[in-house]
């Protein structure tokens, strides 16, 4: 509920105004990101995998919290009337730039000599790439269903360009450029997630030089 709303409370455009003309939707973009990130990363889907296989449908099963994260991502095309402002296509682009990192790059493998703790949370679960093709059939499904819905040009023309995307990302013989060069850094941070809970800024991509 926190992590993907707008922080609409820390946006004052009379201070904006006065440090900078641009950098607002970008910094909480790739705040939003680093979030959607850590949720997708490959060692919590396999373990989310792995409960099931142990407690059955008493877990929380992966298909349903990938679900959840669409969800909660495209909320708008679940309302009467469809109005996605710059904040939330930002937030949407990032999730399929992630999917896509997901869908069309080579399988992690684990470097020689690496830990075996830090080894598991790099390799991905077999099932995963199935799931997340599956949610973007339905997202596809959404977007067409919401189209009609839109209030604003901006809107529909976003959601037409996802649905775009989509198409390419579910083609097998794409590969997304934009997918691959994301993906050796959000590998990077996969295998060392346990480390970044011990950031030093909510801001690291901001640097107030004196």
């Amino acid at each position: 509920d926190n992590s993907f709303a707008t922080p609409t409370w820390a946006i004052d455009k009379n201070i904006l105004r006065k440090i900078e003309p641009i950098g607002v939707l970008n910094r909480i973009r790739n705040s939003q990101s680093r979030v959607l990130n850590t949720l997708f990363s490959s060692s919590r889907f396999a373990r989310l995998i792995e409960q099931q296989a142990l407690d059955g449908n008493t877990a929380y099963l992966a298909n349903d919290f990938l679900t959840d994260v669409r969800k909660g991502v495209w909320k708008e095309l679940d309302t009467p009337q469809v109005n996605i402002d710059a904040y939330r296509r930002n937030l949407q682009r990032a999730y399929l730039d992630i999917v896509n990192s997901k869908l069309n790059v080579p399988p992690q493998t684990a470097p020689q000599g690496l830990p075996a703790g830090l080894a598991a949370m790099i390799i991905s679960s077999g099932d995963e790439r199935a799931f997340h093709r599956a949610e973007l059939r339905s997202l596809n499904a959404a977007i067409n269903a919401s189209l009609n819905k839109t209030m604003d040009r901006a809107s529909r023309a976003h959601l037409e360009a996802s649905r775009d995307q989509i198409a390419k990302m579910l083609n097998p013989n794409f590969a997304g450029a934009s997918g691959v060069s994301g993906a050796a850094s959000r590998t990077g941070i996969e295998g060392m997630e346990v480390f970044l809970t011990n950031s030093d800024s909510c801001w690291p991509d901001y640097t107030v030089k004196p």
